[in-house]
């Protein structure tokens, strides 16, 4: 309820933005719904819809005739949304894969009560055709692209009689019923103002308390780059640098407000040199106000010692969500496919060492499904990343289907033998009575390089490498197999991973369980993601769902999993010693500290490989203290704290230190 007096709040007066003041009741009303993913009790601003609201309303003509009478920011029930809109002139939904059938919902709903509302949707999942307009009859407008520019002149052509064939990037409905499509050509801001501080977001801030906003910060727009999996950079235009001033009063906005989470949209945060003083002056506002806490980035494929130097910042002083390194695929042939201009493969072990060293989590991003990729060079390329010594995360991502991306095209996907197959979304993270969103997501299911049985092997492979290996269960073993007795890390985790397909215990349940659940993505009636209540309300991605279910059977798991490796030529005593320390490395709810005794160094083995040096293991009699920091002690709390939160941080993984 207080929720939806807040919505009536926005009804009942028009939201001041700079200089204008608030205007009478007639004006035309505008409302806005751009639901987006509840994570817990977490949600970001609807940072697009808040964008063109407060571009629009900065121009006098506009603001003395419209007003912004409502924003929607979650997917509420129709009855609700119905309920607080009263006479609109227009409602525009800004659409993603996660909530374009939700907005479906509530425009068809919106139409039947008031049929003279004009229905407009924007946003990345509109592509640039009428597809829209042909299947759903109740929508009168698409914009394609960024809306500003187009927003505003739609706005203007309706306080002028309504002619909209000047408009350039729409699609709508003309007089005779007949489909029109203006002009398609680069129209972009240079510079807008902000969302935040133009009052446009104050108001959502009175939502309940049980209700916490996430922040999106904005400092440029473009990308250089041209990936054909992305739909980021439509034309090819230079980047847009926005004001630095606004950049850091956005940052001010979202630290006196308490704001825990900044995600910066940038497509490459670091890029420009100017970026190292926007680090700077977050972790500035950290230090002066607590907030924001945490701060996330999608950071730049090069400029290698800016992007270290800005990590490091934000590490010391606890903001850090880890450093991506997104080589997408470690297959040449796969990225001249995918127009990737990539890293240098040959310098990430030098930045790996160079990260370890600074103690600074790094996660390295890979793209399953990729046009010309192989299940033999898929895997191989996940094990080529261990042996460059990528030890902390990999993060392993279903190729998707954007509407507006060259992976999209149809002489593409024909050229590449690509093959979809659009699943009920499931988000992550989320309460399971919230997390089947109204949205689907269209997953590349087979190539011509690739068979639907092959991506499911390579699919589980993944989960393997990132809940054994990076997660730790395994990664202890693994390492000294490799190292000391030369076995690589594909051979061992492929024949792991076949191993236990056939088995069932607890391995080998959780494996095929999970392999069906990927077999059913080619049929398109997929979850997608993992639910157990011992872990809480709450839905899981595969991976972490994997990762779970061992560690709540930790003990049958490694009785199992050392039964396999003793199928190795590996000395008992080293193997009963090794398994001792694996197994306290690994974080368990309600333990934060023991001390065991060793034959073996291991701390000193395994730091040698951790910074590419060769690795001695020497028998000398050693005591270690093992320790984690508060660590909840029941399943719950550590699978939300020490499993979600903690996957890039390495909490899943105890530290040690030895004792004299």
């Amino acid at each position: 309820m207080a929720e939806k007096a807040v919505r009536t709040l926005l009804q009942k007066s028009t939201i001041s933005i700079n200089r204008f003041v608030v205007k009478p009741l007639e004006k035309k009303k505008i409302y806005f719904i751009q639901p987006n993913t509840l994570l817990g009790n977490s949600i970001y601003f609807p940072y697009a819809v808040g964008v063109l609201s407060s571009y629009v309303m900065q121009f006098e003509d506009i603001d003395a005739s419209h007003e912004i009478a409502g924003i929607f920011f979650k997917e509420d029930p129709e009855e609700d949304v119905l309920g607080c809109i009263s006479n609109p002139f227009l409602v525009g939904f800004s659409n993603y894969f996660w909530n374009y059938n939700y907005n479906l919902k509530i425009a068809e709903a919106i139409k039947k009560l008031y049929p003279e509302c004009i229905i407009l949707f924007g946003g990345h999942q509109i592509a640039r055709n009428t597809e829209f307009l042909e299947k759903y009859s109740f929508i009168d407008l698409l914009i394609y692209g960024e809306g500003e520019i187009p927003l505003l002149n739609i706005l203007r052509a309706y306080n002028n009689g309504g002619d909209l064939s000047q408009v350039c990037n729409i699609a709508y409905r003309g007089e005779n019923g007949s489909i029109i499509k203006n002009e398609d050509k680069y129209e972009g801001v240079e510079d807008y103002p902000s969302p935040y501080l133009t009052g446009i977001f104050d108001k959502l801030c009175l939502v309940p308390e049980n209700i916490e906003f996430n922040a999106q910060l904005e400092t440029n727009r473009g990308c250089p780059y041209h990936c054909s999996f992305c739909d980021w950079c439509e034309y090819d235009i230079p980047m847009r640098k926005f004001p630095m001033e606004r950049v850091k009063k956005d940052l001010e906005w979202i630290s006196e407000h308490k704001i825990s989470y900044c995600m910066c949209v940038d497509s490459n945060f670091g890029l420009f040199e100017r970026d190292e003083e926007i680090a700077q002056f977050a972790v500035n506002l950290k230090n002066k106000n607590g907030f924001p806490d945490k701060f996330g980035a999608c950071f730049a494929k090069d400029k290698t010692d800016r992007i270290f130097r800005i990590n490091k910042l934000f590490n010391d002083v606890g903001m850090s969500k880890g450093v991506s390194l997104a080589f997408q695929s470690m297959s040449e042939e796969v990225l001249r496919n995918i127009s990737r201009k990539n890293m240098n493969k040959d310098k990430l072990s030098e930045q790996l060492e160079m990260y370890h060293k600074a103690d600074i989590p790094t996660y390295t991003e890979l793209i399953l499904g990729l046009p010309g990729e192989t299940l033999e060079s898929f895997s191989k390329g996940i094990c080529e990343l261990l042996e460059r010594g990528q030890h902390d995360s990999i993060n392993v991502f279903r190729c998707e289907v954007y509407p507006n991306s060259t992976l999209s095209d149809k002489a593409y996907m024909e050229k590449f033998g690509i093959k979809t197959a659009i699943n009920k979304l499931n988000i992550n993270h989320c309460k399971i009575s919230n997390a089947v969103f109204a949205g689907g997501l269209e997953y590349i299911v087979e190539t011509s390089t690739m068979t639907a049985e092959e991506l499911v092997k390579a699919s589980v492979f993944s989960f393997c490498i990132q809940s054994m290996h990076c997660h730790g269960l395994l990664q202890y073993f693994a390492i000294y197999l490799h190292n000391s007795l030369g076995v690589s890390y594909y051979d061992f985790y492929e024949s792991l991973t076949e191993h236990f397909s056939k088995s069932n215990g607890v391995i080998g349940t959780t494996l095929q369980r999970i392999s069906r659940c990927i077999e059913s993505t080619s049929e398109g009636v997929a979850d997608v993601s993992y639910i157990n209540p011992i872990f809480g309300d709450i839905t899981w991605p595969y991976e972490e769902a994997m990762l779970l279910d061992y560690i709540y059977k930790l003990d049958d798991f490694y009785k199992e999993a050392v039964e396999f490796i003793a199928g190795y030529p590996i000395e008992q005593q080293i193997l009963d010693d090794l398994l001792l320390y694996q197994k306290n490395m690994i974080v368990v709810p309600g333990i934060n500290d023991s001390s065991l005794s060793f034959r073996y160094d291991w701390r000193s083995y395994f730091n040698s490989v951790f910074s590419n040096q060769e690795p001695e293991l020497i028998e000398k009699p050693s005591t270690f203290r093992f320790f984690a920091e508060n660590v909840p002690d029941n399943w719950e709390g550590y699978a939300r704290q020490i499993i979600w939160y903690g996957r890039r941080n390495k909490k899943t993984i105890r530290k040690n230190e030895e004792i004299r």
